[in-house]
């Protein structure tokens, strides 16, 4: 089983969306697919996926409040479960906690995994990540065995991104000498000319950070373009507007996913 965390150090990076697409085409593959929204300060799981009924938050379980099949929803897609995060006032609360703490929730979380993986049958994970450098965050890249990082193409986003590799991404990948780990990194809401071509000076600029992180060994997944139709189906019902909302992107997806699968 994969479980994959998507990640970005910056807030408005369109990283939940992308979770969601990348969740919603596998389960339209026929895997069977669980999506953890670990975003505990912007959960947002829940406007994708209106819940039927209440149900307890991913956090409960690594608390050991509940078990894990008490926290996952199924959704109107077939081969597609959610895991809720809490409102972001009850989120507050993980985010918080000590190191100590952190450390009880990592081994919730690896027994989750397998849990997952053997009891529910799931192919694959999907955790929408929270931004920054969190314990939380940090459980959750610990937890995975890929990432694909988010960035939108302006110099603080990617600068500030690449000089957290060596802090957090190299250690993630050698803790454990035989480590399969893979990282990569996607480019959102890159602009465009009006003939829908990249101007020079933008692809130079991806083209030069792409490089960067090739030699930091995270490779470049896909580029998605600044789609306006996909800011206006946000702005409106996206729980209704989902399977028009992540066509829009399918495109981009699908790179992502071959490059996965490689």
């Amino acid at each position: 089983m994969t479980t994959i965390t998507i990640h970005s150090f910056k807030g408005g990076t369109g990283k939940s969306l992308i979770a969601v697409g990348l969740a919603h085409s596998y389960s339209k593959d026929g895997e069977r697919v669980l999506l953890i929204d670990g975003d505990y300060g912007a959960p947002c799981l829940d406007s994708f996926f209106p819940p039927k009924e209440k149900k307890k938050p991913f956090p409960d379980f690594l608390k050991g409040k509940a078990k894990l099949k008490e926290v996952v929803s199924e959704t109107v897609f077939r081969d597609l479960f959610v895991s809720y995060a809490p409102a972001p006032n009850f989120g507050e609360e993980i985010l918080r906690a000590d190191v100590a703490t952190h450390g009880r929730y990592l081994k919730k979380l690896l027994e989750g995994i397998s849990i997952a993986k053997g009891d529910m049958g799931f192919d694959k994970i999907v955790i929408d990540n929270s931004n920054g450098v969190t314990l939380p965050a940090i459980n959750h890249l610990s937890s995975s065995n890929l990432s694909v990082i988010v960035l939108r193409p302006v110099r603080y986003g990617a600068e500030s991104t690449y000089s957290l590799i060596d802090t957090i991404y190299k250690k993630l990948r050698y803790v454990d000498s035989g480590s399969t780990r893979r990282d990569f990194i996607v480019w959102n809401q890159v602009p465009t000319n009006e003939d829908s071509s990249f101007d020079p000076r933008v692809e130079e600029y991806l083209n030069y950070w792409i490089q960067k992180f090739k030699d930091s060994e995270i490779m470049h997944a896909a580029t998605i373009p600044y789609i306006s139709a996909v800011v206006t189906a946000m702005i409106t019902d996206i729980a209704q507007d989902l399977p028009v909302l992540v066509n829009l992107i399918q495109p981009y997806i699908e790179e992502v996913k071959s490059k996965i699968a490689e």
